[in-house]
């Protein structure tokens, strides 16, 4: 197998996405491209975006079976952890 800039695009735009999306659905605020001290709105948002352009390019670029099988569950996963984080906070939320 041979990694390609696409590969990397997608590893980066999903890796990127990750912490902005956790910092948001936390109600936390966290640095990000827009701000220093960035809302937990534009977080969310910002990962959510990251999450967006890293479907578009696996499905540009790699819309094979194994590829999607990877894409249902990580939006599954993805949806899950940001309906469910209510469940989750503590007093300092």
């Amino acid at each position: 197998m041979s990694i390609s800039i696409w590969h990397l695009a997608i590893g980066f735009f999903f890796s990127n996405g990750m912490p902005h999306f956790i910092a948001g659905v936390a109600g936390k605020r966290f640095r990000s491209p827009l701000g220093a001290n960035s809302s937990a709105r534009v977080n969310l948002i910002w990962g959510l975006t990251n999450f967006i352009l890293g479907t578009a390019v696996v499905l540009w670029q790699s819309p094979t079976p194994d590829w999607q099988s990877f894409l249902l569950v990580y939006w599954l996963v993805v949806a899950m952890f940001g309906f469910g984080m209510s469940h989750f906070k503590g007093d300092d939320f």
